[in-house]
């Protein structure tokens, strides 16, 4: 890898990025934001309010998200990530 990347895909590319002296910080600080992001709730759309156009407004519910952004990277709980600050030396 060269550079920080634009995107962070998973658990293990950050325990890369803290093994790298240059980029120890800034992956640290993704990680801080990430437990402190709070993405348990997402709106589902249910109906559309006017039939006649869909590409209106919906109706909607406010639901568990199924995949929270410490869920997509591989963590098992928001815990998992303070754990993995708390070991960063």
């Amino acid at each position: 890898m060269k550079g920080y990347p634009k995107s962070i895909a998973t658990k293990e590319d950050l325990k890369y990025l803290l093994t790298q002296d240059e980029f120890k910080d800034r992956a640290k600080e993704y990680l801080n934001q990430l437990s402190k992001v709070d993405d348990s709730k997402v709106t589902k759309a249910i109906s559309p309010i006017n039939p006649a156009k869909l590409d209106g407004d919906w109706n909607t519910v406010l639901i568990d998200n199924p995949m929270p952004a410490w869920k997509r990277l591989g963590f098992k709980d928001k815990q998992d990530i303070d754990v993995m600050v708390q070991t960063i030396k």
